[in-house]
This record gives C-alpha cells, sequence and structure tokens, in this order.
C-alpha cells in the first residue's frame, strides 16, 4: 500500500491547477484562436517588463553606486527597453540566438556538463561544436575556474546556465568572457524570477533564452522565449522568427490537451496503475507530446519546429505569469522546510544539500526543484525506489544513468561529451536526486518526503 495516498511528483505537470485546465478546455473549442490572436504579443511585453522592473523597487545602478563591492557586476552597454520574442520551445529560442550572433561551423560555444539535449543541440543545428565546462563541487552551475581552462582560439560564446534557479557565478564569469572577448549568454530554462544582486536573471548577458515547459517555472506545456537588449540583435532574431511558421493545428492540439489528460490521470496513479498506463497509452497514441524526442537524443532537429509560439500557449503562458511570484515564493518556502527537516542528515554527511545562505552575495534562487546528493550512485536508486513503492516519484536529472547530459539513453559521442573531461558533473549526474518544489507540492507533502528520507538514512526524530 502506498505510504502516499495523493501522489508527489516532481515533474508530472507540477504547475497545472484548476484554472490552467479550465483555461485549456476553453482554448480547445475556439481552433480560430490557436495560432495567431492577441495574446502572444501580451506575454512578450509581460515578460520584458517583469525582466526589466527593478527588484523590490531598486534600480540596479543605483544598488552598485552605493555598494562598495568589487563583486558586483557591470551594467549592461545596453540601455533602454529590451525585446522579447516567443518561439514554440525554449531550444528553438537559443537556436535563433545563435544564427542572429551569425555562430557558425567552425565555432565552438562554451556550455556546462550536467545539462540537457535542449541547450546543446542548437549549438549543432548552427554548425558549432559544443565545448564541456565542469561544474563546482557542491553546486550545479558553471566553474569559473575550468571555463579558464576551456577556452580555445575557436570559442565564441558561453552559456551561463542557472541550474535548479539557483543563480551561476556571473560577475566571474563575465569578467572571463570580456578578457577572452566571448559572447555571454544565459540559459534560464530554470531560473524565470531569481535574481543575482538586484537584478533579474536572463539580463546579464549579451541574450538569454527561457523555457516555459510542462515541468518549468511556469508551463505553457511548450514554449519558450529569447531576450536581449541589444536593439541590433533583436531585430535579427525576430526577422528570424517572422520567417517560421506555426506549429501544425496537431500539434497546438497535443499541447492543450495535455492539462486536461494530466489533471485526469495524475489522481489515479496510486490507484492500481492506473494514472500511470494512462501516461502511457497517452504518448503512444500522440494524445499527449513528450518533452524530448528521440532523435534529439543524438543531436537531431524535433519534428515539431523550428517554429513561432502560437497564440493558444501564449494564453497558457499568461495565466501562469500572473501567478510567477506567488509560485516562486511557495518554493522558497518549500526549500527552507527541506533546509530545516534535512538539517540533520547533512550534518550526519549522509547526504548533500544546496548551501544556505547561498554561495554568493545576493543570490535569490527560484528552487525549481530541491536537488540532493546522496553518497554513490547504487544508494541513489535504492532511495527513488524506496521513495516509488510509497507513492513519492523524486527524479534523477539530467538522466537516470550516469550522464552530464540528459535525458536518458543520450548519444554522448554524438553530443561532443568526452568522458572524464567534467568530474565534477560525472559525480553530479550519478549521485542527485531532486525533490519536489512545485506549487502543486504542499507543505503537509514536503513533510512526508522528509519524513521518508530520515527514516531512509535511519533517523526518524522530528
Amino acid at each position: 500500500m502506498k505510504l502516499f495516498k495523493k501522489p508527489i511528483f516532481v515533474s508530472i505537470s507540477p504547475n497545472a491547477q484548476a484554472d490552467d485546465v479550465w483555461l485549456a478546455l476553453r482554448l480547445i473549442f475556439c481552433p480560430w484562436r490557436w495560432k495567431e490572436g492577441k495574446c502572444v504579443e501580451k506575454f512578450e511585453e509581460m515578460l520584458r517588463k517583469y525582466l526589466e522592473e527593478p527588484v523590490r523597487g531598486q534600480d540596479p545602478d543605483k544598488v552598485r553606486a552605493q555598494t562598495p563591492d568589487s563583486t558586483l557586476p557591470q551594467p549592461s552597454p545596453y540601455k533602454g527597453e529590451g525585446a522579447i520574442c516567443l518561439f514554440e520551445s525554449g531550444r528553438t529560442a537559443l537556436y535563433a540566438i545563435l544564427q542572429a550572433l551569425g555562430i557558425k561551423q567552425g565555432d565552438e560555444v562554451l556550455i556546462q556538463a550536467f545539462t540537457c539535449t535542449a541547450a546543446v543541440n542548437p549549438i549543432l543545428w548552427v554548425g558549432a561544436k559544443p565545448i564541456y565546462v565542469d561544474i563546482e563541487d557542491g553546486t550545479y552551475n558553471m566553474s569559473p575556474e575550468d571555463l579558464k581552462k576551456k577556452i580555445t582560439p575557436r570559442c565564441k560564446a558561453v552559456i551561463i546556465q542557472h541550474t535548479f534557479g539557483f543563480p551561476g557565478r556571473i560577475n566571474e564569469i563575465l569578467e572571463i568572457a570580456q578578457k577572452h572577448n566571448l559572447i555571454v549568454l544565459e540559459d534560464c530554462a530554470h531560473a524565470l524570477g531569481a535574481e543575482y544582486c538586484n537584478q533579474k536573471i536572463g539580463t546579464f548577458g549579451e541574450a538569454s533564452f527561457f523555457s516555459f515547459g510542462r515541468s518549468k517555472v511556469i508551463s505553457s506545456v511548450f514554449g519558450g522565449a529569447a531576450y536581449t537588449r541589444n536593439s541590433e540583435l533583436a531585430e535579427k532574431i525576430r526577422e528570424i522568427q517572422r520567417k517560421w511558421q506555426y506549429p501544425s493545428y496537431r500539434w497546438i492540439l497535443q499541447q492543450l490537451f495535455h492539462p486536461i489528460y494530466l489533471a485526469i490521470a495524475k489522481p489515479l496513479y496510486n490507484f492500481l496503475g492506473i494514472g500511470k498506463m494512462m501516461i502511457v497509452i497517452g504518448k503512444k497514441l500522440r494524445l499527449i507530446s513528450i518533452m524530448v524526442y528521440s532523435v534529439e537524443k543524438s543531436g537531431g532537429k524535433p519534428p515539431f519546429g523550428p517554429a513561432k509560439m502560437p497564440n493558444a500557449l501564449a494564453c497558457l503562458g499568461i495565466n501562469q505569469m500572473k501567478k510567477l511570484e506567488r509560485f516562486n515564493e511557495h518554493r522558497r518556502r518549500i526549500a527552507e522546510f527541506y533546509h530545516t527537516q534535512l538539517s540533520f542528515l547533512r550534518k550526519q554527511e549522509s547526504i548533500k544539500i544546496p548551501p544556505d545562505p547561498p554561495l554568493q552575495k545576493g543570490v535569490d534562487g527560484v528552487f525549481l526543484n530541491f536537488p540532493i546528493q546522496v553518497k554513490n550512485f547504487g544508494t541513489r536508486w535504492k532511495l527513488i525506489g524506496a521513495a516509488r513503492k510509497k507513492g513519492a516519484y523524486l527524479e534523477s536529472w539530467p538522466a537516470k544513468d550516469k550522464k552530464v547530459v540528459g535525458p536518458d539513453n543520450v548519444n554522448l559521442e554524438k553530443l561532443h561529451y568526452t568522458e572524464g573531461t567534467c568530474p565534477n558533473a560525472e559525480k553530479a549526474a550519478q549521485t542527485s536526486v531532486n525533490l519536489p518544489t512545485s506549487p502543486n507540492t504542499t507543505i503537509d507533502d514536503a513533510r512526508k518526503v522528509a519524513k521518508f528520507l530520515r527514516k531512509f538514512f535511519g533517523e526518524i526524530k522530528t
């Protein structure tokens, strides 16, 4: 019998709430609104204003002037309004950025290991080569020290990934990039709403990209955005966007049906496995889409793009965007609860948990997930398996196996990763487990997960 009668998920449609489901249902019956409409422009404007508004009413330039701290990042050379361009996915947004920057055959792009094919493949699509940089031990973000070692004369750009919503070492990487004349891009797929020195993540580099996939900070089931304050680059990205078509009506219907179908399947997940079977069947029959297609695991393009974001998904994005601050505050409360409840296990060195307070001054993450690291690969699978039997579906990311690029069964050779070049990332890939923090994860859910972990590691005292 499952300990958790209500299934607890990390990433199975974690953001969808009743209002999102009803909105998707209404949109299904309005096919004339699926491709074109006013929601795309409205969503773009909401995102732009959100990224550019002062954090907690503070102007970043004034904060720098009043703070004698050499670690504060330098202001962007671009002033005024930025531009947001919406696409059908975050990977397509990065693809458009790389094309607009003129990244081409023979160029190299620095990207951290412990990532996803969605961030690597666009580099391959423009003919460039990804150069993998190790992460810092104890974190999940790029190591500035290893970055220095991996730069070659062919490197044109570096992508700062803010894994699980924890801001990377922005200032150090900006300094290195400036010294070596590298273009800085930000991968904000996990980090919408995160802050660094009173400035929104996504506003530091030449450009940034966001994802609104089903398991991201906000979800339109599929979707992504490119952002830049460089007006010349913005126009190039916009021109690329104009040339691309909308996805097919069938594909749009798949995305709209996803939150409706999962709203039925999720409550039945622990009841004789009915919900799980529903999800498997739904994917097999293409009633709902999958996050990553098999062709992408070897560097190929998915069948649905590149394309613009359709109006229907922008409508879903707007509805979620209205809840962004509430969602992120909830994630922070859940993360604080885990820190408190799991402190004994950290002292006991049974697990490693994210630093509290953060390693960098002025960092405010959003905790898309709460990652822990166990001692070895075997312990991880025992833990995940034991939790599953109780009804809590913890996950490993980026992959279930030991690979530093996810998802499962990727071809690392075709993705140009050489085993042994990023040891910290390889260690994290073998030992990390994600705990849920989503808007649908209650404090009671988190309490049950923490209690299970303490019991699993031999400590059941509260």
